[in-house]
C-alpha cells in the first residue's frame, strides 16, 4: 500500500491543548478567537514565543512532516500565524467547544434521568 495523500494527521493532544488554551484565553481576556491565538503565538523582540512550551507544542504538531523546523520558522510572522489560524485552529476550537456542548448535553440528561428515577421512587 502507498502512503497517505495529504498532511499527516495532527494528534489529540495537540488539537485539544490548542483548543484549550484559545478557548481559555477568550474567557479570560474577552478576546475573538483569532486575537486569542495571535495573544498565545506571539513572539517577543529576539525573535522567541512568549509562553513557554509553545515550541513544543508547534515541534509536535509538525513532528511527522519534514522540514519542521522551516514550518515553525515560518510561524514567527504575523500573516503566516493568521493564515495557521484560518486553516487549521478554527476548526480545533469549533471541535474543542462541540465536544464541551455534548459533555453538558449528556450531563443534563444524565440529571433529567435521576431525578425521574427519585421521582419514581417516592410515589
Amino acid at each position: 500500500m502507498g502512503k497517505g495523500k495529504g498532511q499527516p494527521r495532527t494528534s489529540h493532544f495537540v488539537r485539544f491543548t490548542i483548543a484549550y488554551k484559545v478557548v481559555q484565553y477568550i474567557k479570560r481576556y474577552n478576546l475573538t478567537p483569532r486575537q486569542a491565538w495571535l495573544k498565545l503565538s506571539e513572539v517577543d523582540d529576539k525573535g522567541n514565543w512568549k509562553k513557554r512550551g509553545f515550541q513544543q507544542l508547534l515541534e509536535e504538531h509538525y513532528k511527522n512532516r519534514e522540514f519542521d523546523t522551516h514550518f515553525i520558522g515560518q510561524l514567527k510572522d504575523r500573516t503566516a500565524r493568521i493564515n495557521f489560524y484560518k486553516n487549521h485552529i478554527k476548526k480545533f476550537v469549533d471541535e474543542y467547544l462541540s465536544g464541551k456542548e455534548k459533555e453538558v448535553e449528556d450531563k443534563i440528561q444524565l440529571w433529567k434521568d435521576i431525578l425521574l428515577k427519585m421521582k419514581q421512587k417516592k410515589r
